[in-house]
């Protein structure tokens, strides 16, 4: 039985805390909440632990028995409250006291109430930030706000985005202006009012600072989350109209100019009106830097001037405007000059600048005749640059502006008096000055010792030209002509023996004719490869787009004055090209004409197409063919041309064809098919080693056109015929047919042939097969006869069945000599152009239909006894029964019937084969 536990009496004991309660009660007012345990508590464990610890194994041991049911009994007892039973079950099971203590001490002992739930705490934090609100606010109403927006002024910019002013006056001018206020923190809405006009002070250099003019600017109202920025109609007020003029000239001719406004705004911001605030604002401003990058958009002289002065002109320019300031000009006159030539007067109505963007001013005048050398040069000079596209300055000098077209204001009169513009006098597109050209042929000569300088030559250039002014103009002299063909941009080469054919010009209606004898056309060092490019786009390309470049001396009279004057040549020219890559070039006469053990020479014409104007003569090329046989794509061999020579229209090239393909099986192919005449997909192509001169290695290499090889036309009858003669005894016997074939060599070569074999039928039916390993030679291009050849016929039943019954019906007259027309497959291993180790291998597979053999077959039976020995004498004689017979042929088939009675002779030599063949026919008869 287990000891009992020790009971107590807890009225003996003063817990800390009440079981249902979660934090230490305050037993006494005077005293925290806070317990510890009375020395009765103590005196009482310690009188009783001494025994109950000091059996503590033996109650180990029952008290494991028990535990379960100690188990169910502890949750009771914390059911029930008895905290103390608890801590006993637990102290039976305990090693010592002081794990007791640490259990109950970390077990029992609860939390206390975080701060910040405490009420006390809360009501504290409130009391305070009402003080703190009550003394802030004021402090930020009165003091904080105004300062923090005078500093937020300070720090934010002012930016002009444009300001354009319309109808000048001496004392003021109406703007339009597009500002924003930069800095201004976004999340706020404000309004900013000026209290009294903005007054604008033009920053000179040192401290010098006059103020130029004040303007009333009105509220400003900018939205949360939103830009400061407004435009506003109002009236500039000029402070004084001379130094306003002062400052007009700087705002005209420098890239800049600084600004500084100043004004008493109020702003209001979240709710709360604050007055007194200033604004003092520096502004870098762009000018018009005397209209820098003025472009002509249009410059045209479009007649003579009615009173013979000179010529009437037409120029529309594009006035960038950097600065934000715009300003409407009114009627503005210029005067244009060259270095020293004075030009002519220009005006511009209406004109307008806008702030901050280009401006078209159309200006209309007269450009007047001159007459001293130094003017005439510089005139001359100009036109001639024009006419190249190259850029001849003018400049321009302000002589009045006039704001409503009749009354000047004397600021504005200032600043463009003063103003002096560059113009600069270039057509806005290049011009094409040659409207045609007409080149009647152009003929290219290249040789291997001087690749870089060909030969060039043509018998017409012919161009019509078109100046861009409507002046009256008379040609009358045109020397020292220039011309350089250029690819790309790129100059290639000049031509410097181009002469003016005078004859042939007209130049009232602006044509001018050139021929071009035969002239070097040295290729320029740097441009080898655009040279080669060049090539390359006259071979391959549908049209050859190429550039004439060059110059002419002329000497023309003009309204303007008689100047001299460059007349260029800068077009481009498109010309059909020769476009190799969609040519078919095609392949004729061709003959295998000889053969060596390392390739077989053919000729042939090969026929090219020239659709260009372009001839080229390259000198000996070798090209390269690949062909497509039964699915078989293969080089062949060299296509050699002793002379590549394009002209003009078709061009038919000799040619010799080296034929030496690597694949023996597509060799055997070629000469099959070829023979038969079968076409052939082909591609003739080039690579950097077809030609021996240098430049011509960019559109060797790019050579390539697709063309068809024929075969032989009409196809070759190879077989001509045939004559065999044997008998019954050797076709039953021996098997074979000794046969003589007549073969037509379709080559003009001599084919020396190493074996033969065929295979011969008669409506299908097989007849026999040849096979010999001889050589025979056939002649170049003629009928040659074979040795005999056996024919080696099939040895069976069948066949005889098959001769009696439907080869020999049809053809009786071979038993005495007649044509049979057989079909033929043949396999014939040849050399071409010599016997074994002196010509080319090839292989040829033949088949012809309806060969024509005289054969004669003697139906001797002489030689038949090997077949009828098959017999027993015994068996033989049987069958005779009472006949008299003379011989053992005689005992078994009986007399040769006349060979005239076909019928009679057909069932004799039926007979002969059942006998010669007994059990196939014993079976045949069974079945029949």
């Amino acid at each position: 039985m287990p000891a009992p536990i020790p009971t107590h009496d807890p009225s003996n004991l003063t817990l800390p805390y009440h079981p249902s309660e979660t934090e230490y009660q305050d037993h006494n007012s005077s005293q925290p909440a806070t317990s510890s345990r009375p020395s009765s508590f103590f005196s009482i464990l310690s009188t009783k632990s001494s025994s109950a610890f000091s059996d503590l194994s033996e109650k180990k041991k029952q008290s494991n028995q028990s535990h379960e049911q100690s188990s169910k009994s502890k949750t009771n007892d914390e059911k029930s409250g008895n905290s103390l039973d608890i801590f006993f079950i637990q102290d039976d099971q305990s090693d010592s006291f002081e794990e007791y203590e640490h259990e109950y001490e970390t077990a029992k002992r609860p939390y206390p109430k975080p701060f910040y739930k405490r009420k006390k705490f809360w009501g504290i934090c409130v009391l305070s930030t009402i003080v703190f609100l009550a003394a802030f606010i004021p402090l930020l109403l009165i003091v904080i706000i105004p300062k923090v927006a005078q500093l937020v002024m300070n720090s934010s910019t002012m930016q002009i985005l444009q300001m354009n002013m319309t109808n000048p006056q001496e004392q003021s001018i109406e703007v339009s202006v597009d500002a924003a206020i930069v800095g201004i923190p976004s999340i706020f809405s404000a309004t900013v009012e000026f209290q009294a006009p903005v007054k604008v002070f033009w920053v000179q250099s040192g401290t010098s600072e006059p103020q130029v003019g004040t303007m009333q600017l009105g509220t400003i109202i900018k939205k949360a989350f939103a830009k400061a920025e407004f435009t506003q109609q109002t009236t500039f007020q000029i402070e004084d109209p001379t130094l306003f003029g002062e400052f007009a000239k700087v705002m005209m001719a420098s890239e800049s100019f600084l600004w500084r406004i100043t004004a008493d705004i109020d702003v209001t911001v979240i709710g709360r009106k604050i007055k007194g605030l200033s604004l003092d604002k520096s502004l870098n401003l762009d000018g018009l830097n005397n209209f820098a990058d003025l472009k002509i958009l249009a410059f045209n002289i479009p007649s003579d001037a009615p009173d013979g002065t000179g010529a009437l002109a037409s120029i529309q320019v594009s006035i960038p405007n950097p600065s934000p300031i715009g300003m409407s000009l009114g009627t503005l006159t210029i005067d244009m000059y060259l270095k020293t030539a004075y030009l002519g007067r220009i005006v511009a109505k209406n004109a307008t600048l806008i702030g901050g963007q280009p401006t078209i001013l159309d200006l209309e005048g007269t450009i007047l005749r001159q007459t001293t050398p130094e003017s005439l040069q510089e005139l001359s000079s100009m036109i001639s640059n024009y006419l190249a596209n190259i850029p001849s300055t003018a400049y321009g000098q302000g002589v009045s502006v006039l704001p409503d077209g009749v009354h000047a204001v004397s600021w504005m009169t200032a600043a463009i008096v003063s103003t002096k513009m560059s113009i600069p006098l270039l057509p806005p597109t290049p011009l094409n000055f040659i409207k045609e050209i007409d080149i009647a042929n152009l003929n290219l000569v290249m040789t291997p010792d001087q690749p870089w300088t060909p030969t060039a030559s043509s018998s017409s250039i012919a161009a019509v030209f078109q100046l861009p002014f409507n002046i009256s103009m008379n040609i009358t002299e045109l020397d020292n002509t220039i011309l350089t063909l250029a690819y790309e941009n790129v100059p290639l080469a000049d031509i410097t023996t181009a002469v003016w054919n005078r004859t042939n010009s007209d130049m009232a209606h602006n044509n001018i004719s050139f021929t071009l004898p035969t002239s070097p056309l040295p290729i320029r060092a740097n441009a080898h490869d655009m040279f080669g490019e060049f090539l390359i786009a006259v071979a391959q390309q549908v049209t050859a787009t190429f550039g004439i470049l060059g110059s002419a001396q002329s000497t023309a009279v003009t309204s303007l004055g008689q100047v001299n004057i460059t007349v260029p040549f800068n077009t481009s020219l498109s010309l059909p090209g020769i476009n190799f890559k969609a040519m078919r070039p095609t392949l004729g006469n061709i003959v295998v004409v000889d053969g060596n053990v390392n390739y077989v020479t053919i000729n042939a014409t090969v026929m090219i197409d020239n659709p260009s104007i372009f001839a080229v003569e390259a000198g000996p090329a070798t090209l390269h063919i690949q062909c497509t046989i039964d699915g078989q794509t293969e080089n062949m061999g060299d296509v050699l041309i002793s002379d590549l020579k394009l002209v003009p229209g078709p061009n038919p090239l000799s040619a010799q064809v080296r034929f030496f393909p690597s694949n023996s099986t597509f060799r055997d192919a070629f000469f099959t098919q070829y023979i038969v005449g079968t076409d052939f997909a082909a591609t003739i192509y080039g690579d950097d080693t077809s030609s021996s001169i240098v430049s011509l290695a960019p559109i060797m290499e790019s050579l390539k056109m697709v063309s068809t090889v024929p075969g032989m036309n009409p196809p070759a009858r190879m077989v001509v015929g045939g004559n065999g003669n044997t008998t019954v005894g050797q076709f039953m016997t021996d098997h074979q047919i000794m046969l003589q074939v007549q073969i037509q060599n379709p080559l003009a070569t001599v084919l020396w042939v190493q074996k033969f074999s065929a295979n011969v039928s008669w409506k299908g039916f097989p007849f026999g097969d040849i096979s010999i390993d001889q050589q025979f030679s056939l002649a170049a291009s003629v009928v040659s006869s074979t040795p005999y050849l056996a024919i080696q016929i099939p040895s069976s039943y069948q066949f005889w069945t098959f001769m009696i019954t439907s080869f020999l019906p049809q053809n009786l007259g071979v038993l005495t000599g007649a044509m049979v027309y057989v079909d033929l497959e043949a396999d014939i291993q040849a050399t071409v152009g010599g016997n074994v180790g002196a010509g080319y291998p090839a292989g040829i597979k033949y088949g012809q239909d309806n060969v024509g053999v005289f054969l004669k077959i003697e139906f001797s039976l002489t030689g038949l006894g090997v077949g009828l020995k098959k017999r027993s004498v015994d068996h033989i004689l049987m069958e005779a029964e009472n006949e008299t017979l003379d011989s053992q042929e005689d005992l078994l088939l009986g007399p040769e019937p006349h060979k005239a009675n076909g019928p009679e002779y057909l069932a004799w030599l039926q007979k002969a084969v059942d006998l010669t063949f007994p059990e196939e026919a014993e079976a045949a008869r069974g079945f029949r």
